[in-house]
């Protein structure tokens, strides 16, 4: 398509939250308003896409169909009534408008009297987002200080996937049976191995060639070097838990001791 002709094709974007919003945002009066906006300013409509919904999701049936016209470069503008009435969250609306951004897509919205490619539309989209930036780094924060709190109260673990030898049941993380009794088998021949006068690559081959004969296997799949060297300087297994610079002691069912585990800090 001609980028001219393609500059000047649009499609409008609608939205409430209920059926019964008041007849001053309801989706008639939204598009009443973008159509008439775009007779004024010599826009052609393809189509106005609305619906009903929350404007905290995200990913809805209506964005997804104008994302859809826009990589198709089928469009060169996204016409709206007003931003917080499609966007009700300031991130929803950054990661939209910077998705428009990246794909040279006009916004503009009506009743703001705004549109992304004027210095004053340009200026005040970017302070909405550099707001909902603001949100994500409070929210990041907010749920940072919960974790460092739950490590600090020996709570739980934080992060990835559970550790081996443990297991997630309603939320908690308690001892699975097999893969404890492996890692108890794994610091007990360590610490035999500990004894004879062998290389480290030695030892772990030998702890390796064991593990087989005993059927032990890592998620499914024979033991490596690098699951051994990972599951004996895991000081999870004696009672502790590490957290960034923090270190505390956790309220899990310990594996073993804290003396055997320095014991086979060979690796």
């Amino acid at each position: 398509m001609n980028n001219d002709v393609k500059n000047k094709v649009s499609v409008g974007l609608v939205r409430v939250s209920s059926h019964t919003q008041d007849n001053n945002s309801s989706l008639q009066f939204q598009e009443e308003k973008i159509l008439q906006y775009a007779k004024l300013h010599d826009l052609e409509i393809l189509k106005v896409i609305g619906e009903v919904c929350s404007g905290s999701l995200e990913t809805r049936d209506s964005i997804e169909e104008v994302k859809d016209l826009v990589r198709d470069n089928k469009i060169g503008v996204v016409v709206i009534w007003k931003s917080d009435r499609c966007f009700r969250s300031m991130l929803h609306f950054s990661r939209f408008y910077e998705f428009l951004k990246k794909h040279n897509v006009e916004l503009r919205s009506v009743s703001e009297g705004l549109s992304s490619f004027s210095k004053n539309g340009s200026m005040l989209f970017g302070i909405m987002c550099s707001i909902a930036q603001y949100e994500r780094e409070l929210i990041t924060e907010r749920m940072m200080n919960g974790k460092i709190t739950k490590v600090k109260n020996g709570d739980r673990k934080i992060g990835g996937k559970s550790v081996y030898g443990y297991k997630v049941e309603d939320g908690e993380i308690v001892v699975d049976k097999d893969s404890a009794e492996a890692v108890k088998f794994i610091f007990k021949k360590a610490n035999e191995l500990q004894k004879k006068e062998i290389t480290k690559t030695k030892k772990t081959q030998k702890l390796l060639k064991s593990l087989k004969r005993k059927n032990f296997q890592f998620n499914g799949h024979d033991f490596t070097n690098r699951n051994i060297n990972s599951i004996l300087s895991n000081s999870f297994y004696h009672g502790e838990m590490k957290y960034s610079d923090i270190v505390t002691k956790h309220n899990h069912e310990k594996l073993i001791s804290k003396r055997l585990f320095n014991s086979v800090q060979y690796v």
